[in-house]
Order: structure tokens, then C-alpha cells, then sequence
């Protein structure tokens, strides 16, 4: 797909990494990662990793990091219950657990070094796609859903980031559009929608439930080219938070590669002690 189809999908990649729940993001941390601020222990360097992780192999290839620890078992009950009659949102899950999720949106870059990284670590990872930016290689998030560590989800058809000012009609052809191709393509039917830029109305909610999801998923923190933009003060990670990434590249990156990015991102989540879980078994 051209660059400047891609660019009029996305608009400002500032506003798409918005804090989400309406609220400003802090500023990204400079320099150190958020754990050497807040005095958070690093994540231990435990024998006990997923199972069928090398954690050699990975310490190698990915700049020292370690293999993630085995996410708790989830709850019996979900601590958020999603209902197709009223559809929820959420930015958050509460629990005590530390741990976190990662969902990575958009889909404009489609690096095959990326899809490695998710077969060497193989922590779930939740993917909102927009078709306007992933119709030029559906091939490549088949092969990553292949992997077995990829939910997907709801992004909408053209990635409108002013979703408000749509009409009702318009929204529901966003959402209900998407479905259908991502049936389509992955054979897989999303439950959650993740609105572009973090915007939505009750227009929105109520396109969403028309067209059969269970919830909005917003954010509290977002991961740019090095740094974390965090929603508090603390620029700490709590137990239940959700991360924004983007399927980015160098041309996003100032440089920088999808692999590098998520390299830095891993570092945050480990050196505050967290570890990564599948939001599908929580909400």
C-alpha cells in the first residue's frame, strides 16, 4: 500500500497514541526506564519461563532480555464480563497479580523479523486491525495468528480517527464491515473493538453492540519509539493495565525497526517485576 493511503488511514500518529478514557498522557519517561524511578525490582532471572522458550536463545538474539515468566492461571470467572447486549469499556483489569497485557494496533508495518520474536517468546499478544492498512498483505497477520499466541480483534475498516463525528450508519459500516473481512480472512470472529485514537460516543456503542461485540478496549499506557507514555504521576505499570503498541517501522521509528521497539518495550515490562498475560482469558 502507497504511503499516502497509509498516512490518511492513520492521520497523526501522536493522536492515535492518545492516553485513551479521554485523559492526557504524561510525557514518556527520558532515559532510564520507569523501575529505575520508581524502585521497582527487575524481573528475576527465574528457570521457570514458558514453557518451550529458549531462554539462551533469547537473551542472544534480543539484547539480553529474558524469557517472561508463565503468566498466573487466570481467574475462574472473569473479573470483567462482557455482554453483547451492553457492550463495556475497559482500560483496565482489576486484579493483584502482576501482570500485564499487550495489544499492538493498525497493522501498517509488517515485519517478518516480528513474527520470529512472537514464536521465541511466545507470550499472547491481542491485535486490533484496521483493513485499509493491512489489505496489501493479509498473509502476513495470518502467519502471525498462526503462531498460536495472537488474539484478533476490531479496529474498523479505514481507521477514522474522529469516529464521533461519524453518522450512526457510518460507524456500524466501520465495525460491522471489519468483522466481515477479518471472518473473511482469519476465520476468527472478534468480540472486542478497539476505537482508533481511543475515540468513541454512544453512537459508537451502540454500533458495537449492533454489530455483535462485547466491549471497547482503551489503554492506560502507550509505547513509542523507546519510551512508555504512562497516565499517572508514578510512570509505573499496575497490575491489570493495558498497553498500546502500533505495528510501526522505520519510517514511524525515526530508524528504528518493530523488533527494536518491542525489545524496548519487553524491558520496561520486565524491569518493573510483570509479566505478560492473554486479555481473552480476563475479559
Amino acid at each position: 500500500m502507497g504511503g499516502a493511503v497509509g498516512v490518511a488511514a492513520l492521520g497523526s500518529f501522536a493522536a492515535a497514541c492518545g492516553s485513551g478514557a479521554g485523559q492526557p498522557a504524561s510525557a514518556p519517561t527520558s532515559g532510564a526506564l520507569a523501575s529505575t524511578a520508581s524502585g521497582a525490582s527487575p524481573s528475576p532471572r527465574s528457570t521457570t519461563v514458558t514453557s518451550g522458550v529458549d531462554t539462551e536463545l533469547i537473551r542472544r538474539r534480543y539484547e539480553g532480555l529474558n524469557p517472561f515468566a508463565p503468566a498466573p492461571t487466570p481467574p475462574a470467572v472473569k473479573p470483567i464480563t462482557l455482554s453483547a447486549s451492553d457492550p463495556k469499556v475497559f482500560a483496565h483489569v482489576p486484579m493483584t497479580d502482576k501482570v500485564a497485557f499487550v495489544t499492538i494496533d493498525d497493522g501498517i508495518e509488517k515485519d517478518p523479523k516480528f513474527i520470529q520474536m512472537v514464536q521465541d517468546f511466545k507470550i499472547p499478544i491481542t491485535i486490533s486491525l484496521a483493513d485499509v492498512l493491512i489489505r496489501d498483505d493479509y498473509v502476513y497477520f495470518e502467519k502471525l495468528y498462526e503462531t498460536g499466541s495472537i488474539s484478533i480483534q476490531n479496529h474498523t475498516v479505514t481507521h477514522p480517527l474522529d469516529m464521533p463525528s461519524l453518522s450512526a450508519s457510518r460507524q456500524l459500516d466501520e465495525i460491522s464491515g471489519q468483522q466481515e473481512k477479518l471472518r473473511k480472512e482469519y476465520g476468527t470472529t472478534p468480540y472486542i473493538f478497539r476505537p482508533p485514537g481511543g475515540n468513541y460516543d454512544a453512537t459508537t456503542i451502540h454500533s458495537v453492540r449492533e454489530a455483535g461485540l462485547k466491549g471497547l478496549m482503551l489503554w492506560k499506557e502507550a509505547m513509542e519509539i523507546s519510551d512508555m507514555e504512562y497516565q499517572t504521576p508514578a510512570h509505573t505499570l499496575n497490575p491489570g493495565d493495558i498497553i498500546l503498541c502500533h505495528f510501526r517501522g522505520p519510517a514511524q521509528l525515526h530508524g528504528e525497526t518493530m523488533v527494536q521497539m518491542m525489545i524496548r518495550l519487553y524491558k520496561h515490562i520486565q524491569a518493573q517485576g510483570f509479566t505478560v498475560a492473554d486479555i481473552t482469558r480476563y475479559v
